[in-house]
């Protein structure tokens, strides 16, 4: 099995808020898909076959006049998902939906994601969380056109995507804005002018900068703080992000923030179970290896004594290994023998341990060596089988007759016939001693085989 580890599909909003049970199932339909600026990733009227949810990418919804002209009537990142019709019961996008700044997200089959719904709770109440929030900015659009500047929509449209993809850093060109905005490229250009001239952004080819958050705060019309607050007021009713994570990461501090996802996620889903036990032997906490290896739900752990997983025969030797850590001696590892259930046999698993910083948990690596024991198990046989054979088989018996022809014979065969080297006068020969050199023949092809 492979793990997800630094480009997490929980990077996604709506990921995030599921408890990890729930996706552990889930994730093994999620499939994470490349995307480019321009591409369309499902057009107006057509079922849609997948559900999206970006974790480093923008996309827009947009609406087309029968003349080609376009208007953005939101913006989809990371807080949401390409797909809220089937959340509502439909099955096909009213707009189109085009990427505006390229990145990455996770896509998951429109049908396996409509059985989650009814599985999982938590997405569902995510899920309709974010259809609240799209409306918001939908409604909040139609206000945004009629009232406000270009220069103001163009800082609302920056923030905004700065936000979803907690980078300062966008690559996008002005007329991607201008056609995003319904409105001209000369009028972007010119907006992005005097927000470079003040120090605010930095404008290069396809790629914008932003310098100064503050400045643009300051410039940008009551939109943005109306539905950065109302999404964070939804999200918060709905139960937030785990580990306490904030939302949004703030500009100064997206690197750690990110580094932290990472960590959390190296530790979720690497390959090898990590298990922490008290005193007692009660497991405290598991990762995600760890609970698949025990067979136990990773959201109570707490319920169960990890003497209970092993052999009857092989607890003994794990509690004296459990004693000698605590004590704070050093011992390279064990190994032992996890019970089997209905859907696995028996397990061998190597455990390496040490003792936390307060002196009262035991944090287990548990590292799955079946294989490796079977292995050796295998080659013991094959040995074994090698002696039996070597001392119940015929083999072959070297003898010289009196003209020092050199004759073989069955061993089996001498064994029958008693007296043969004596009645033909022939001289046994110790065929591991004897010089296997002929002229002519190579010394590869002459010398005998066992």
């Amino acid at each position: 099995m492979t793990y997800p580890m630094a480009d997490s599909a929980r990077h996604n909003r709506i990921l995030a808020g599921i408890p990890m049970d729930h996706y552990v199932r889930m994730a093994e339909h999620l499939k994470p898909v490349d995307l480019a600026c321009g591409d369309v990733i499902c057009e107006a009227g057509e079922s849609m076959d997948f559900v999206y949810f970006p974790t480093t990418c923008t996309s827009s919804l947009v609406s087309h006049t029968q003349e080609g002209d376009s208007s953005e009537l939101a913006m989809i990142g990371r807080g949401g998902m390409v797909g809220v019709p089937l959340v509502l019961g439909a099955k096909t996008m009213n707009h189109r939906v085009v990427v505006q700044c390229a990145g990455q997200a996770y896509r998951m089959p429109a049908h396996v994601f409509v059985h989650e719904l009814s599985q999982c709770s938590e997405l569902q109440q995510m899920a309709l969380c974010y259809v609240q929030t799209l409306i918001t900015q939908m409604s909040q659009s139609i206000v945004c056109i009629g009232h406000h500047s270009v220069s103001e929509r163009v800082c609302y449209w920056l923030l905004c995507n700065a936000d979803a993809l907690r980078s300062e850093q966008l690559k996008v060109t002005h007329e991607t804005i201008a056609n995003l905005l319904g409105v001209r490229r000369e009028s972007v250009t010119q907006a992005l002018g005097k927000l470079q001239a003040a120090g605010w952004v930095g404008s290069g080819r396809g790629r914008i900068s932003i310098l100064n958050r503050e400045g643009l705060m300051a410039s940008v019309c009551e939109c943005f703080s109306l539905v950065s607050q109302e999404t964070q007021r939804l999200f918060d009713s709905a139960g937030g992000l785990p580990n306490n994570l904030p939302a949004t990461v703030p500009a100064e501090d997206s690197s750690g923030g990110m580094q932290l996802q990472r960590y959390q996620d190296a530790y979720d889903f690497a390959p090898v179970g990590f298990v922490s036990i008290d005193a007692d032997a009660h497991v405290v906490q598991t990762n995600l290896a760890g609970a698949i290896l025990l067979g136990i739900q990773r959201s109570q752990p707490q319920a169960h004594d990890f003497l209970n997983f092993l052999m009857p025969s092989d607890r003994a030797t794990f509690a004296a290994f459990h004693q000698e850590v605590l004590s704070g001696k050093c011992r390279r590892h064990c190994e032992v023998r996890l019970q089997g259930g209905e859907r696995r046999g028996e397990l061998f698993v190597r455990i390496d341990a040490t003792l936390d910083e307060e002196g009262s948990e035991c944090q287990l690596v548990l590292i799955d060596v079946t294989e490796e024991k079977q292995r050796a198990a295998q080659t013991l046989e094959h040995e074994r089988q090698q002696q039996e054979m070597l001392a119940k088989q015929p083999y072959m018996l070297w003898f010289k007759d009196p003209e020092g022809h050199l004759i073989s014979a069955n061993s089996r065969l001498i064994e029958n016939a008693y007296g043969v080297g004596d009645d033909v006068r022939l001289e046994k020969i110790d065929a591991q001693t004897m010089p296997w050199h002929f002229q002519g023949v190579p010394a590869a092809v002459a010398s005998p085989k066992a």
